[in-house]
C-alpha cells in the first residue's frame, strides 16, 4: 500500500542521524520548536543565522545569530540546514532553492495548530491512516492532483523541499482552469480576511452579483468594510465564524490571517452555519479557509451543499488529517463532485488547496 511514497526515513531520524553540523535558518516560533525538539533528543544545534539584514549578532536560545556568510567560514559547505520559519514570499522561497542547491536542506513539518502526536504525519501515522490515504489518491480528479498528493505525504515526512517545489502550481491558473467562472455569479467567502479573495473573485467573476463575506476577527472585518465601501460595493458582511451549528465559541482575536478558535476564554465570537448564512439564497461558489474550522463548515453547509452543488476552493492544510477527511467528507455530501488537489507556492507545507466542482 502507498506505492506513491519515496520516503521511508522521517525529518527528525535525519536531524539524529547526521554527521553534519546542523544550522537554522531563521528566528521566531518555528526555530523555538526545532530546538526544543533538538534539546529533548539530545541533538546539538551548532549555529543559527538570518537574512543579512536582520542580523544584529543578536542571541537566540544561546546561539549568536549570524549572517549565512559567517557559517560559512566557520562550519565550511558541508553543513545540514534547517529552514525554522515559514513563507510565500517569491524571493525567499527563491532563497530556500538556492540553498538547498548547495548544502542539504530540510524544512520540518511544524503543524499549525497544537495536535496530539499521533495526528501528526509519521510513519506510524502513514500506516494508521493508509486506507483512507489510498481512497482519498485514487478520488483525485487528474494526475497533477496524484503527484501534490504524494509529494505532499513525502515531504511532510522527511521534510525535503525538493517535494514541495515539484509540484507546486499558482492559485490564479488553478482558478483560472479549474473553475467554470462562466456559471458563477454569486459568492461565499469564509475567512474573507481583508476583502483580498473577494478582491480575487471580482477579477474573475463574468458576472458578479452576490457577494457574501464571512469573518469572525474584529479587526479584519473593519479592513473588510473599508474594502466594500473602498470599490462602493454592497457586500454582505457578517462577523462572525463558521461552524456545524449557531453558537458563541473562544477565539483568538489576532487581527491577522490566522485567528482561529482556541481554548482560552478570554475572548468569545458568535458562530454560525453555511445553511443559516445562505438561506434559501443560490450559491455559486465557495471559498473556506477558516483556520482549522473546514469540517465543521461542511457540516453546517450539508443543505447547502447537497440541493445546490456550488463550486468551492477548500483549504486542507491546518490539520494533518484535513489531507484525507476533507475529500472524504465532501464526496459523502455530493459523490459526484470532483476533486482537484493543488499545492501552491508556500514552505513549510501551507497553502494545500482542493478545488471542487462537478
Amino acid at each position: 500500500m502507498l506505492d506513491f511514497l519515496q520516503e521511508t526515513t522521517s525529518v527528525w531520524q535525519i536531524l539524529k542521524n547526521t554527521k553534519k553540523p546542523i544550522i537554522l535558518y531563521g528566528m521566531g516560533n518555528g526555530a523555538d520548536k526545532i530546538i526544543d525538539w533538538c534539546e529533548a533528543n539530545s541533538v546539538k544545534v551548532a549555529g543559527i543565522f538570518a537574512t543579512d539584514e536582520f542580523v544584529r549578532y543578536q542571541s537566540f536560545r544561546g546561539l549568536v545569530v549570524q549572517k549565512y556568510s559567517d557559517i560559512i567560514e566557520q562550519f565550511g559547505k558541508d553543513i545540514l540546514i534547517v529552514i525554522a520559519f515559514a513563507s510565500e514570499r517569491p524571493e525567499v522561497l527563491a532563497r530556500f532553492k538556492e540553498l538547498s542547491s548547495l548544502h542539504e536542506t530540510v524544512a520540518p513539518h511544524l503543524p499549525l495548530f497544537n495536535e496530539p502526536p499521533e495526528e501528526l504525519v509519521s510513519k506510524s501515522w502513514l500506516e494508521k491512516y493508509a486506507a483512507e490515504l489510498e481512497q482519498v489518491y485514487a478520488l483525485l480528479a487528474d494526475e497533477q492532483s496524484r503527484k501534490a498528493f504524494a509529494a505532499i505525504l513525502n515531504y511532510k515526512l522527511s521534510g525535503k523541499l525538493s517535494y514541495l517545489f515539484a509540484y507546486e502550481t499558482q492559485r490564479r491558473e488553478d482558478l483560472q482552469e479549474l473553475f467554470c467562472w462562466q456559471e458563477i455569479s454569486s459568492y461565499l467567502d469564509l475567512g474573507a480576511y481583508n476583502g483580498d479573495t473577494v478582491e480575487e473573485f471580482l477579477s474573475l467573476a463574468h458576472h458578479p452579483q452576490t457577494i457574501i463575506a464571512v469573518e469572525p476577527d474584529r479587526r479584519n472585518c473593519r479592513k473588510l468594510r473599508a474594502a466594500a465601501q473602498a470599490k462602493e460595493q454592497s457586500w454582505e458582511i457578517h462577523e462572525c465564524g463558521i461552524w456545524s451549528e449557531a453558537a458563541e465559541l473562544s477565539f483568538s482575536d489576532s487581527g491577522g490571517r490566522q485567528s482561529s478558535f482556541c481554548s482560552s476564554p478570554k475572548n468569545t465570537v458568535r458562530v454560525d452555519t453555511i445553511d443559516n448564512i445562505v438561506g434559501k439564497r443560490k450559491i455559486d461558489y465557495i471559498k473556506m479557509d477558516v483556520e482549522g474550522a473546514e469540517k465543521q463548515a461542511l457540516a453546517g453547509g450539508r443543505a447547502t451543499i447537497t440541493e445546490q452543488r456550488p463550486q468551492m476552493f477548500i483549504a486542507a492544510y491546518h490539520y494533518d488529517n484535513d489531507l484525507w477527511q476533507l475529500p472524504l467528507l465532501i464526496k459523502e455530501l455530493v459523490p459526484e463532485y470532483k476533486l482537484y488537489l493543488r499545492k501552491h507556492p508556500y514552505v513549510p507545507c501551507w497553502e494545500i488547496n482542493y478545488i471542487v466542482r462537478l
